[in-house]
This record gives C-alpha cells, structure tokens and sequence, in this order.
C-alpha cells in the first residue's frame, strides 16, 4: 500500500509579473505600512497603480489595518494585472519571524483554495517576505496550508480536484533566489512525507508499513538502509523493544538509515520513537479518548526518517544516521507487565512500573545501539515521550534536555532560525537519583511518582547513550495540534523536520 498523493504545487519565481493574468494575486502588507487609511509604501502604491486603485479602495474602507492575519478580498478593477486581489495583514511584530513568515504562508494557501484559485502571484511586499530565507518560509507555509490527508472514499470529481496543480509565482527582487526554491522544495517533500506518515490511522501506518516507505524513499537516494524484525532484534538482544511490542500482532520493525557523504567532519545520528500505536499496555490509558492520538505517537520516528531525505537532497557535508524503532504497545495475553524486570541491549536491568511509559524503554535500545554500533560524534531523539511536556509548555512548543552545553547550542540556534520552537530544559541530580531502581539497575518512572515527568524521562534516556554528547527532544505537544506560530492547529505538524535539517547544517559548516 502507497501513501495518498496530495495537491501538486508548481513553484516559481520572477522579478516582475509576466504578461500572465493570475486568478489571485497576494499582496502582504505591514501595519505600518497603512496610515489612517492610506497606503505609505511605494512599492504597495506602485501595485496599486497596476490595479486601477483596487489596493486602496479596500483599504479606504477602514476595514483592512495591515493587523496580523487580518486579510481583505476583491476583484480587480483592472482584469489584465489579475482576476482577484487578496490583502494579508502582516502585522508589526519583529520576534518569532520565521515562523510568522510561515503562519502568512499557511493563511495564504488556505484562502486560496477556499478560492479555487489555481494561477497566484504572491507579492513579497513586508518585512516577512523580504530575504530568500523568509520567503522560504513563506513557501514552506503555503505547502503546508495546501496539505490536506485525503478522505479514504472520496468522490470522484474530488479526485479530479486533488489532481490540479496550483501555480505559484514568487514576485521578489532578492539575488539567487532559484537555488533557493529547489532547496526549499526539498525541506517541503520531506514534511509532506512526515505529515503523511504521522496522519495514516494505525491500521495502515503499521511498522513494516512505516519501514517500507522509508526504505523505498531511501533507496530513490541510494542510502544505505538496514531493517531488522522480531527475529533479528532478538538475535542481537533488543529485550526492552521486544518486551513493549509482545502484545501486538504487528511485528516490530528497526531501521537505521545512512547517509555518507565523500566528506564530513561530524557524524550525528538522529533517534526517533516510532510507537504506531499506543493504547498504555496493562496500564491503558483511560478514558478510552486519551487513546484518540495516539497513532501520533510515532512522530518521533516521522520525523528522522523523513529529515534524512532532505539532508541527503541538499548533499550536506556531514554524516547522518536516521533510526526509528517502531513497534506497537498493546494488550494481549503475551504482553510485558507491571512488575517485570527487563535486560535491556546494554545490559543495564529495568523494571516496569508503568507500561504507558513505553516510549523510553523502546529507546533504551535503540539510543544504546547508536551509541554503541555507530559512535557518532553527537545524538539526538525525538519523541511524544511525556504529558508533562504538554503541562510544561502546552502545544507552543519543544523541550529540550540537552547533556551536552555545546550540542544544546546547535540545538537552540537551529531552533531560532528556522522558527520551531523549543526551549532548554535542566536535568538536576535528584532527578537523576530517582530513577534508580531496588530490584534493577532503573525504573522506568520516578520513584516519586507524578513528579518532574519530563525531566524523569530525559534522565533515563541518557542511561544509554555511552557518554556521547546527547540531546532529548520532547515533542509531545507539538507533533500534532500544534497551537505555535507557524504550523497547523489540527492534525500532523511536521514539526522537527526543519530543526533536523538544520542542526545538520550548522555540523556541516
């Protein structure tokens, strides 16, 4: 089975409108920009003068500002330069603006498909849009506004519908920009396949499911892919990924993905928990709704297998790794329990306490064999790992327990640059402490229970990660129903991919 195709979205871009009349034509515009009800840019007024004064008849009316996403739509009174007119507000804030960029993007794209129009020209008239790397941004939020996971029994004019392009046409002056567009068409193609993944319900997205589209995605690159199943992971002794997937009839699947470049100085590898489903085990989430978004639980994994295609697209100088460890957590006679003492890959002893705190003891493995097998120079995990992280920060943004000042630098830089947000977070000794175990060498919660969940879980990750520079990345609250700046409230975000692609830039450098 295939993953569903989505809208196709041609990109291009000019100097100078060309002699084409779009359906729609997006002009963005800062508050500060508009004056009591008059228009202060030259560059807005020249437009205006192309469109016989459409632009300031609109904001004449006193009901467009320039406020943030504040938009106002007209025909053309001059058919020739386009069909419509869509004012977007851009506000006058300067923080967060990657991001900003993006959520303008996302706006754009959701009203002009509400449009049904299929030829734009987007004017980079604000301060969002005025560098290729915020025009980027724009770019990357207008594919994501257009991402819709189609409807499983869909109607055939709706297929017919899905089929059409929209055409895209950037009207900017900044240099090089067309290196820019492919580069970015690049970081696009791996959310959509993040998004993809993360948003198949469970009875699709299944482990060897997620393991073939990432294995056939890799091999259009020429990566090198390793998949192991049930009968290998206990050969090579993967007790704890083993124990949270025996009560599933889905075998588990691990992948580890290289990319290695002729030359490189930094090798990272990136982690990513891959539970399609989890219902808690024995220790089931209640009520039955908690288990509504769990098939999101393998987002950690979404993202490191799509992030790998687009490091190895741009042909970034540094060598990556992508590992995901997928497997389900159910309930069946087989299944691990509270209570059990597990061995786990390095050799270290875990007792469960709570079998809905799966997510670590499948890592423990998958984190002890990167650091063990591959030696990078650097490890970071992605993971829906805590609740608490959603206490912590609600769906805004990341927390990041970083073991390494060095690597949390790379963490946060890359974060601020490209508009993901993320803060770090400390790991104190106590914490630490509480994760020692009576009958095991740890617990796989806190001895206090219900205390400092995040931190409690960071901590027990780092127990596998052999003294190389680590970084846990907790993405529970932004995977999906992302509420920050810049991403789509409702289902999958894709959020990490960026992050990803960047941290391996800055190694690259």
């Amino acid at each position: 089975m295939l993953l569903p195709q989505l809208k196709p979205l041609h990109i291009t871009n000019n100097s100078q409108p060309n002699n084409q009349t779009p359906d729609l034509a997006i002009i963005i515009i800062d508050e500060q920009d508009i004056e009591k009800g008059q228009i202060k840019s030259k560059n807005i007024l020249s437009l205006d003068n192309e469109m016989n004064g459409t632009i300031s008849n609109l904001i004449g009316l006193g009901d467009f500002e320039g406020k943030w996403l504040q938009t106002s739509t007209s025909l053309v009174l001059n058919q020739k330069s386009a069909k419509r007119v869509l004012l977007v507000g851009a506000g006058n804030k300067l923080n967060y603006m990657p991001a900003r960029s993006r959520q303008i993007g996302i706006k754009c794209a959701e009203i002009s498909l509400s449009l049904k129009a299929n030829t734009i020209f987007f004017h980079c008239s604000s301060q969002l849009c005025n560098t290729k790397e915020l025009i980027a941004q724009c770019q990357i939020g207008f594919n994501m506004g257009m991402y819709k996971y189609p409807n499983s029994n869909m109607k055939e004019e709706t297929k017919l519908e899905l089929e059409k392009p929209i055409h895209l046409n950037f009207i900017n002056t900044v240099q090089n920009f067309e290196k820019s567009l492919d580069e970015t068409k690049h970081l696009e193609d791996s959310i959509n396949f993040c998004r993809l993944l993360q948003d198949s319900p469970p009875n699709v997205a299944t482990p060897k499911f997620v393991a073939h589209q990432a294995l056939e995605q890799a091999k259009k690159l020429g990566l090198k892919v390793d998949i192991w199943g049930a009968e290998k992971l206990r050969e090579k002794g993967f007790n704890a990924m083993l124990a949270v997937s025996s009560g599933s009839a889905n075998e588990p699947q691990f992948v580890v993905i290289e990319y290695s470049p002729e030359k490189y100085n930094k090798s990272i590898a990136f982690v990513g928990k891959g539970l399609t489903m989890d219902t808690g085990g024995y220790s089931v989430k209640t009520p039955s709704t908690s288990q509504e978004g769990m098939k999101y639980d393998m987002s950690g994994a979404a993202v490191t297998l799509s992030s790998i295609l687009a490091i190895a697209k741009l042909k970034l100088p540094v060598k990556v790794y992508a590992i995901a460890a997928l497997c389900e957590n159910m309930i069946d006679a087989h299944s691990y329990r509270v209570g059990d003492v597990i061995t786990s890959l390095s050799g270290k002893t875990i007792e469960i306490l709570n079998t809905d705190a799966e997510g670590r003891v499948v890592l423990s493995d998958a984190l002890y064999f990167a650091a063990k097998e591959l030696k990078p120079d650097y490890i970071v995990e992605f993971s829906t790992l805590t609740g608490a992280m959603i206490t912590t920060f609600g769906h805004v943004g990341a927390g990041v327990f970083a073991f390494h000042p060095e690597l949390e630098k790379i963490i946060m830089t890359a974060a601020d640059s490209t508009g993901e947000r993320a803060y770090p977070l400390p790991i104190w000794d106590e914490i630490i402490d509480d994760i020692k175990g009576s009958i095991s060498d740890i617990i796989n919660i806190g001895n206090t229970r219900g205390s400092a969940g995040s931190m409690v879980g960071a901590a027990f990750l780092n127990e596998f990660t052999n003294n190389i520079p680590f970084a846990h990345i907790d993405i529970a609250g932004v995977a999906n129903d992302n509420h920050s700046i810049g991403y789509i409230r409702k289902q999958s975000s894709g959020y990490g991919v960026q992050l990803v692609t960047e941290i391996a830039r800055i190694l690259a450098k």
